[in-house]
């Protein structure tokens, strides 16, 4: 068995953490490792091997988190963001060319999930021959940001689908679990012939391009933005349902992050430096500033070295909105963080004024920035080479550029920098 790990996204949800080019499942929000980095190991101790499909605006993120752990050849770049209907189909194309007819689990990149799921998943790999597969869990109360699924038929695993409901009300969530409905986990476990023979049964927008991987990369633009579960799940007759009953949560807001994180005995959950008076029930995710409270409840305060965030923690949800807010005014705040990747490695914002910018870049061993020449504008460029590398000794060297000059750093001698980047 294969695994398919999604890590596309567009990094709304847990602003300001997370960003366009740096959705949630690069943070470590239950550990030290990120959500991503944990989601292929686990995967990775179960299956025969990883892919990875991620927006190619967030493939240099996804390489340097998951370094030694998936080799870059399985780590596929969609060329735009187009849902996970012409994802998997693309990733069912790649399988299929490299590792023939098989079977294989999607799952998402940022949720939290038991180990004991993969012997569910095992079990559950022969009736996926005959019938695309998706997981539900038991409903631990009326989420509305969850979909449901409706188990009909009895199968030897599972059940058939009876019927899909999109994220409902909390009066029609209730309805649902009162009828034995599971919420919908968004992992599924297919066949990649089935899955090919049923995209060209539901979904002939897409499988039209599915001539070969190449073919469909190539025309990747053209596909309709649409979720596997429209384009094809809601109207396959051949679709089951296997329940979870074990460790699942989607971390989809800042009062779920809440709810896993461990708590004082006043119920506030603290990350970084605080100090709090009167202070209850509060999420508070700090960086390098000190962050103090006083005489409040039910917070979800979120700092970052350009943006902080106060919200009510029962209305974290609407960060999305902040973040459309933040596009429509075309700030960098809603898409990257201070320190970017790129091919070559990294480069942090230290400060930046009306003339002016200054940025710390990390070179890889190598590695070489693209050659560049501006016409309007003169750069410093300050190389330090540090302790420990293979030059004799310590020193710093200074270029200048004038405009109109083209320009190329590389680094050429430099070992490897230890440690994580940080945003």
């Amino acid at each position: 068995m294969l695994a398919v790990i999604l890590a596309g996204g567009s990094g709304t949800r847990l602003w300001p953490l997370s960003r366009e080019r740096y959705p949630k499942q690069f943070l470590a929000l239950n550990g030290s490792e990120s959500l991503l980095r944990q989601a292929v190991t686990r995967a990775l101790e179960h299956c025969e091997d990883v892919i990875v499909s991620t927006h190619k605006d967030q493939y240099f993120y996804v390489r340097d988190e998951l370094g030694g752990l998936v080799p870059e050849e399985n780590i596929i770049k969609e060329p735009c963001r187009r849902n996970t209907g012409p994802a998997i189909a693309l990733a069912t194309l790649y399988i299929r060319e490299n590792f023939g007819d098989r079977s294989f689990l999607v799952m998402p990149s940022d949720h939290i999930l038991g180990g004991d799921f993969f012997s569910l998943a095992e079990k559950a790999e022969g009736l996926s021959k005959e019938r695309l597969v998706t997981f539900g869990a038991r409903p631990g109360f009326a989420a509305t940001g969850y979909g449901y699924i409706k188990p009909g038929r009895s199968l030897e695993h599972g059940w058939e689908v009876e019927r899909f409901t999109e994220k409902p009300t909390r009066k029609m969530a209730g309805k649902l679990i009162e009828e034995g409905c599971l919420w919908n986990t968004g992992i599924f476990l297919f066949d990649s012939g089935l899955l090919t023979e049923e995209f060209k049964n539901c979904a002939p927008e897409i499988s039209d391009g599915m001539r070969n991987f190449a073919a469909f990369l190539d025309g990747y633009g053209e596909m309709p933005d649409t979720s596997i579960d429209y384009a094809v799940m809601e109207k396959s007759s051949r679709v089951a349902v296997v329940e979870y009953s074990g460790q699942w949560r989607d971390i989809g807001s800042w009062r779920s992050v809440y709810e896993i994180a461990k708590k004082d005995d006043k119920g506030n959950a603290i990350t970084g430096g605080a100090i709090t008076v009167d202070t209850s029930s509060c999420f508070i995710y700090g960086g390098e500033r000190l962050i103090a409270t006083i005489g409040v409840k039910n917070l979800a305060i979120v700092d970052t070295k350009d943006a902080l965030l106060v919200a009510d923690a029962s209305q974290s949800q609407r960060v999305k909105e902040i973040s459309q807010m933040l596009k429509e005014q075309g700030r960098d705040e809603a898409i990257v963080h201070r320190t970017v990747h790129k091919p070559w490695g990294y480069y942090t914002t230290l400060e930046e004024g009306e003339r002016y910018k200054v940025k710390r870049l990390c070179i890889y061993p190598g590695r070489s920035i693209s050659l560049q020449k501006h016409h309007h504008r003169a750069e410093q460029l300050l190389s330090r080479v540090p302790p420990g590398s293979q030059e004799t000794a310590r020193c710093t060297l200074s270029t200048r550029t004038r405009a109109s000059m083209s320009r190329r750093q590389s680094n050429t001698a430099w070992k490897t920098p230890a440690g994580s980047t940080s945003i």
